[in-house]
């Protein structure tokens, strides 16, 4: 299908108006040819952008409440708008309102995900929209980490990028080599040192076939979620979720990412 497709201008141009674009484009995308990929890449990254866009609208909110007050909020603590009435009658309503101001707190996060030899195909987009989704979720205070043999640190947390160049990385990784998830461990803790509490997310399809063993080192973060992806062992990866004290799914089925994803987001 690839090769009609390289050859064949029509289909080309069928290809990237089809509905079922971005599956087609997850399946063939490292058997195109140079200027159908280009093409491809930036309509990919777009509809990654929109999807992720509205799986990061799904988190929940984050922040230390505080009651507040004499303040309209629509976040209003009943219990404590009712001690106040009780406690002082004869003021205003408006004195005696009590509401929830939560505090914008921004977390340190960082996303790990797998790049080696067996990520080819459909599992490496999804991967790039994973890293859209957190990025657009945690805005500024995020980082990026890819790894298979060597790490690469794709967008560290100070760096302020827009998405496109973050995806645009990702897709420039080589699709190759083994899975040292602890040297990514590792560097995504390096990244999260200024946070006393280090949140991250792991993307793999693999057992550690490069590295030491990374439970130890999955123990040193606050909280650290796992995703894998089939042929990973889950018995083996979910020891590195449990070590990081964070949730675990092993999406076996590719159409349920959005909803891994949006469990992840919720679980940080």
């Amino acid at each position: 299908m690839a090769e009609a497709i390289n050859l064949d201008a029509s289909l080309q141009d069928e290809f990237l108006d089809d509905d079922e674009f971005i599956e087609y484009f997850a399946k063939l995308n490292h058997m195109l040819r140079a200027t159908l990929k280009e093409r491809a890449f930036l309509l990919a990254k777009k509809l990654i952008i929109k999807v992720a866009t509205q799986l990061a609208g799904t988190g929940v909110k984050r922040g230390t409440p505080t009651v507040r007050r004499g303040d309209f909020s629509d976040d209003i603590d009943i219990d404590a708008t009712l001690e106040n009435i009780i406690s002082d009658p004869l003021s205003e309503i408006e004195e005696n309102l009590a509401t929830w101001d939560r505090k914008a707190e921004e977390p340190g996060f960082v996303i790990m995900f797998d790049h080696s030899y067996s990520m080819r195909g459909p599992k490496i987009v999804l991967a790039a929209l994973t890293v859209a989704a957190i990025a657009i979720h945690f805005k500024k205070h995020y980082g990026v980490v890819g790894f298979s043999s060597d790490v690469e640190l794709v967008k560290p947390l100070a760096e302020d990028v827009p998405y496109e160049t973050v995806l645009d990385r990702v897709f420039d990784l080589p699709i190759a080599g083994l899975t040292n998830i602890a040297g990514a461990l590792s560097t995504g803790l390096s990244e999260l040192a200024q946070f006393n509490k280090p949140f991250g997310l792991l993307l793999t399809d693999g057992g550690w076939t490069a590295g030491e063993d990374p439970v130890g080192i999955a123990s040193r973060f606050h909280r650290l979620n796992v995703i894998a992806f089939p042929p990973a062992n889950p018995d083996k990866i979910r020891l590195i979720a449990k070590a990081g004290r964070g949730t675990f799914q092993y999406v076996a089925d590719e159409n349920r990412i959005t909803g891994a994803i949006v469990k992840a987001l919720q679980a940080h």
